[in-house]
This record gives structure tokens, C-alpha cells and sequence, in this order.
């Protein structure tokens, strides 16, 4: 089961031919394209990625002119990063492939194997949630304890 979803995970963050973005940074693009301009420190929070990934991500996407840097008005010494109206219809684009591969790969199946797809992969996601959420919990108690 867990090679199976981690083969339609890669198959999901491979490559477009025409994309100009690396699919690592897709999470970073999407969560500023559902929102205003933020914190680096706050995007990498939001994804639940390193702050050190979500860097180098950004200077990717600021390198390529699809996201700017505008100094934080709360905080001077801060920076507050968004896209950038080109990097924001690249990704526009690079997510419609994305979904146009998926239909194109679910076309063939029944409205019934599709909803039952949705079904499960929501309780999936779900009880994951719970799982790293006690894992969380109990690595927290851990450091708690050892601190006493």
C-alpha cells in the first residue's frame, strides 16, 4: 500500500514538458496564490515544510521572476513575498496540466470508481491527519518529559 501511494505521488509531482517550475515548489505557489503576501517564515508554517526548504524554493521562484519581495509595513527588518502576475498565471497553467493529467488518467472510470476514489482518499487523508497529529503529540510529551 505504501509503495502504491508513493508511485502515484511521484507520478503526480512528475515533470510537465512545458513547465517552468520545479513541482517541489507547487505547495509555495499555491498557498500564495490563496492568499495575500506573507512571511517566508509563515508560508514554510503553512505548507509544514523547513523555513530552509521554503527559502531556497522562494529564490527559485524570485529568480525566475515569479514571486517579488516587498519589505514587511509590521516589521522593517522582515520581508513579505508573493507572486508575481506572470509567476501567478505560470502556475495557473502548470496546475491545469496537472488536472487535465488526472482526468485524462480518470476518464476511463466509472462515476461509481471515482467516487469511491474520492471517498477513500478523503478518510485517508483524515486518518493521516490523526496519526501525525498523536505523533506529534506523543514526540511533544517525549520532550516534555525529559526536560523535567
Amino acid at each position: 500500500m505504501i509503495a502504491l501511494l508513493m508511485q502515484a505521488g511521484r507520478r503526480l509531482r512528475t515533470r510537465h514538458p512545458e513547465d517552468e517550475v520545479d513541482p517541489s515548489c507547487f505547495p509555495l505557489a499555491k498557498r500564495l496564490m490563496c492568499g495575500d503576501a506573507m512571511r517566508v517564515s509563515d508560508l514554510a508554517g503553512q505548507v509544514q515544510l523547513d523555513t530552509s526548504t521554503v527559502s531556497r524554493q522562494i529564490k527559485q521562484l524570485e529568480y525566475k521572476g515569479f514571486l517579488e519581495r516587498t519589505s514587511d509595513p509590521d516589521d522593517g527588518r522582515a520581508s513579505l513575498v508573493r507572486l508575481t502576475d506572470h509567476g501567478r498565471a505560470t502556475m495557473e497553467a502548470a496546475f491545469r496540466r496537472r488536472r487535465e493529467r488526472i482526468k485524462a488518467a480518470l476518464d476511463p472510470w466509472s462515476e461509481r470508481d471515482r467516487a469511491q476514489l474520492q471517498k477513500l482518499l478523503t478518510r485517508l487523508a483524515a486518518d493521516l491527519r490523526v496519526a501525525n497529529d498523536l505523533d506529534a503529540q506523543a514526540v511533544d510529551t517525549s520532550s516534555e518529559s525529559q526536560l523535567r
